[in-house]
């Protein structure tokens, strides 16, 4: 027997080495804890349910597809940002019978006029085959169209896609669209990543929570669209997110010098992003503030600065360039010159803040209408949605008159929350409400003020409303309660897409 064992090959020390490291992974596996292991099962369906996202919407039928797209191709192809036309000095050259010289959308993509914002559309029109409209006149005075309208957009989301514009320049638009529109996922997987990591930041130990937030955010139908668009969205949701996320570590820790210097430079990529970044300004120093206490004057200014600093250097040349190129910080000024032959205020702000008209229609863009609200959700199935939110926000009254009364139950700390976990709830609460009236705000100069605008704050609305579902649920159905809102989320998305986006192009 001996002489046999001496015949036997034994393995290699690299093999050995390799079934121990698989061995190992497998344990490590077996030892994660079932949150963690839902998270990743949850991480490969959202994989999977994009890709569809991405293949079943029309080719640059996103909001604004067209025009991010031609933003793009301006940033790979001449290594610049585009710029808005100047009404005035656009109407004088147009009316000295000079072709104006314009950043335009580009001519191939006119057969999707009906997806970019008022280009004078009439795709089987012969003469605009190869020489799409650029000028309109209405009631005899002359307006650009087809030009730029996200020139004011700041560059990061661009930038960034820019190697896959050039790694696909080979491929027609349509195709290098499908390419982008697939690079937006992991953006929505971080903003998902971030929604558990918020969670376990707030309320460590609880399971509930970190489940069904990432849950919600990873099957939110409009959030879900987002990420697989070509659009800056899912970049700036992103963001925001990790936004949110430092500033309850911050409360968390009183905002330790890594923790605000971290958030400054986040700030400053959010910035860069979208301008509804400027939305975390004031949420940064209502939590520092919280955090260090407002009389501790040289606390809460060094650490202001350390965030402004980083904040600035990255985003101030993107800011200069915007004040020398259109003399304000936004160039919303020369978009409400262009667009002023169709464009009126969508109300007043106090008007739109009481009109329920207004709200139901944010509600339903929040949920439906993908894109340019050509697929509306049925009123059903509208109401289906609109119910258990209701009841989550009568449960988070609840948890606030429990919590405050100290009523929860003995060592839960969700449900006694310390003083910090308070302060970082009210910022997410304070968040939820400041870019609700920014979107306000912005309907005052702008009819087409959206529900996505908002969207930035997903990650603490979901907190918000899951928390008041979980105060509603007594502990001991908590684990049905997870089933259940998962199954239902699952059963959400898979309605929306036999009901509703599959007929709508079927019928088409």
């Amino acid at each position: 027997m001996a002489d046999l064992a001496e015949q036997i090959p034994m393995p290699s020390v690299a093999v050995r080495a390799r079934v121990s490291t698989v061995d190992r992974g497998r344990s490590g596996f077996r030892a994660w804890s079932g949150v963690r292991r839902f998270l990743l099962v949850l991480f490969a369906l959202y994989l999977v349910k994009q890709v569809v996202f991405v293949v079943a919407f029309r080719p640059f039928s996103g909001h604004d597809e067209v025009a991010h797209y031609s933003y793009l191709r301006t940033v790979a192809t001449d290594g610049r940002v585009p710029v808005l036309p100047e009404l005035e000095e656009w109407r004088r050259a147009f009316q000295s019978g000079l072709n104006p010289r314009v950043d335009g959308l580009p001519d191939e993509l006119y057969p999707y006029c009906a997806y970019a914002l008022y280009w004078h559309c009439e795709p089987d029109e012969p003469r605009w085959a190869n020489d799409p409209p650029r000028a309109v006149t209405v009631a005899g005075v002359a307006f650009a169209t087809g030009y730029q309208y996200a020139a004011n957009h700041p560059p990061l989301y661009y930038v960034l896609m820019t190697p896959i514009y050039w790694a696909s320049a080979s491929l027609s638009a349509v195709q290098q669209h499908y390419l982008l529109r697939l690079a937006a996922i992991p953006f929505g997987l971080a903003t998902v990543f971030l929604a558990y990591r918020l969670v376990r930041a707030l309320f460590p130990g609880d399971a509930f929570l970190a489940v069904t937030v990432p849950t919600f955010v990873a099957f939110q139908p409009q959030i879900a669209y987002e990420s697989a668009m070509v659009n800056n969205d899912i970049v700036a949701i992103a963001l925001f997110s990790w936004i949110l996320y430092l500033l309850v570590i911050g409360i968390r820790d009183r905002f330790p010098t890594r923790t605000s210097v971290l958030l400054g430079f986040v700030l400053g990529l959010a910035l860069l992003t979208k301008a509804n970044g400027l939305a975390a300004v004031p949420l940064i120093a209502m939590a520092v503030m919280l955090s260090v206490g407002w009389r501790d004057v040289r606390g809460w200014v060094r650490r202001g600065a350390l965030v402004v600093a980083p904040a600035a250097l990255l985003a101030a040349p993107w800011y200069v360039f915007l004040y020398r190129t259109y003399g304000n910080f936004d160039g919303l000024d020369q978009i409400e010159a262009l667009q002023s032959y169709w464009n009126r205020p969508a109300g007043t702000f106090f008007g739109m803040l009481s009109d329920p008209d207004f709200v139901v229609m944010r509600f339903r863009e929040t949920w439906g209408e993908f894109g340019w609200r050509q697929i509306p959700l049925g009123t059903t199935l509208l109401w289906a949605i609109a119910i258990p939110l209701l009841v989550a926000v009568g449960g988070l009254l609840v948890y606030v008159l429990k919590a405050a009364l100290q009523a929860g139950e003995p060592g839960d700390s969700v449900t006694q929350p310390e003083r910090w976990q308070w302060y970082a709830l009210l910022v997410l609460g304070a968040s939820c409400a400041t870019v609700y009236l920014a979107v306000i705000q912005f309907g005052t100069r702008f009819a087409l003020t959206q529900a996505r605008y908002y969207f930035p704050v997903v990650n603490a609305a979901s907190l918000l409303l899951l928390l008041g579902l979980r105060t509603l649920v007594p502990r001991a159905y908590h684990a049905y309660a997870q089933g259940a809102i998962f199954a239902s989320l699952v059963l959400l998305n898979v309605m929306v897409f036999t009901r509703y986006v599959i007929p709508h192009y079927l019928s088409a």
